[in-house]
């Protein structure tokens, strides 16, 4: 893979996951339907261990391709910045639904 390639891939997981948990945040606020929250909880439950794999994956390839090591740490801070996202849409849902 190219430089750039593994930079992204990483911005690309990262926006499908972040979209699609903004998409269903702003559903649930804005509708009020349980079942927005119920897709935003189905997201964190099969995107954790999504997104480790794809962390794994990319530490892996960087292991095993040195030159590479750089690139794949920086798409992997880029898939780490979904944690405090997800932490802070949890408690913004949880709150609305309490």
């Amino acid at each position: 893979m190219k430089d750039s390639e593994i930079i992204d891939l990483g911005k690309a997981i990262f926006g499908v996951f972040f979209s699609v948990g903004t998409l269903c945040l702003l559903g649930a606020l804005v509708t009020k339907n349980d079942w927005f929250a119920g897709a935003g909880y189905l997201l964190i439950v099969f995107g954790v261990p999504v997104n480790i794999l794809c962390i794994l994956g990319f530490l892996t390839y960087g292991v095993i391709s040195t030159s590479k090591f750089k690139e794949c740490m920086i798409a992997i801070l880029i898939l780490t910045a979904n944690i405090p996202i997800a932490f802070i849409y949890t408690i913004v849902g949880l709150s609305l639904f309490h």
